[in-house]
């Protein structure tokens, strides 16, 4: 099945580059996704070092331990991220970690097998979840019983998709005489609504999908969860490096690095800190790395690729 998906793991030198792994340290790849970063974080590292590497999706996980087989000096967790320092004090290494990486991306494989439901350029049950193990909740049941009102609420917030209202309205009004169950179904919905002038650059769907996607695995929440165990799990002058792909993700991640800098978190009426906090990070990146045009060409997928990293002080 690996060999059917072709997956290159996006700004991968950069991200070596920015984790700065050593010979023997322990890491932490919190998206293993087909273990494109893992083998070169696994490479540096050597034998002597560990790589913890989380993966919430059952297929993703088995290729990917196909994929690492060579390698003795990994432990596989099938678990959200979100579980990253209740697994760490586990294996007693919280605290511990030289590099941690968050790549949020998609996994190719995630557009590419049948029947996941996260590609409009197919017609397949609408489903989104990473995990059917882990996630009950479908983007088919979002779609069929959730409130017009909410459902424009998900589509603006998470997909800032200008044309949230007329869209949801749409589909409670389709779903009265029949449910819509595939995602075909749903992106003719939505192209018969959004007008030809905005085709242009992206699918009409895309915002929506990506909306729904986003509220069936719980993607912000969760992030904004991990990130203080991620600075929590480090060691001193360890390093977090995060990939995220759209500007809701990236701005998380841009407030959460620019507050752990902070040496005063004072309200601004106070003129004088009384706090007494002190940074936790040092941040490495003073905007987001972007991929090189040779890498947009090489692999589309990474044209919206966002790289942010910090240093534990």
């Amino acid at each position: 099945m690996q060999n059917k998906i072709a997956h290159l793991p996006v700004l991968r030198q950069l991200v070596q580059k920015y984790l700065n792994l050593k010979k023997n340290d322990i890491a932490v790849d919190c998206t293993l996704g087909l273990g494109g970063h893992s083998k070169d974080i696994l490479r540096k590292i050597g034998s002597g070092g560990l790589l913890i590497a989380f993966e919430q999706d059952e297929q993703n996980l088995k290729i990917a331990k196909e994929n690492l087989r060579e390698y003795k000096n990994i432990v596989f967790v099938h678990s959200n991220f979100i579980n990253l320092t209740e697994t760490l004090i586990k294996h007693r290494l919280n605290g511990k970690i030289n590099g941690i990486l968050l790549d949020l991306g998609l996994c190719s494989s995630h557009l590419e097998l049948e029947n996941r439901g996260f590609s409009f350029k197919k017609d397949e049950p609408l489903d989104m979840r990473f995990s059917k193990e882990l996630n009950r909740l479908t983007a088919e049941e979002i779609i069929n019983k959730y409130s017009a009102k909410k459902l424009a609420e998900i589509f603006r917030n998470y997909g800032e998709e200008k044309y949230a209202f007329k869209i949801a309205t749409e589909i409670e009004k389709i779903r009265r005489k029949t449910p819509i169950k595939t995602t075909g179904e749903l992106a003719k919905i939505i192209e018969r609504i959004i007008p030809h002038r905005h085709y242009e650059h992206i699918h009409p769907a895309t915002r929506v999908f990506q909306a729904l996607r986003i509220e069936v695995n719980n993607e912000l929440e969760v992030l904004k969860n991990v990130l203080p165990q991620t600075i929590e799990a480090l060691a001193p002058h360890g390093r977090l490096v995060v990939i995220s792909y759209h500007s809701l993700e990236d701005r998380i991640v841009k407030h959460f690095f620019k507050f752990q800098a902070r040496t005063c978190i004072c309200l601004p009426h106070i003129l004088i800190c009384q706090c007494k906090h002190e940074p936790s990070i040092k941040i490495l990146t003073k905007k987001p790395v972007r991929p090189s045009e040779n890498e947009i060409k090489t692999n589309p997928r990474s044209r919206s690729a966002l790289l942010r990293a910090a240093e534990k002080i």
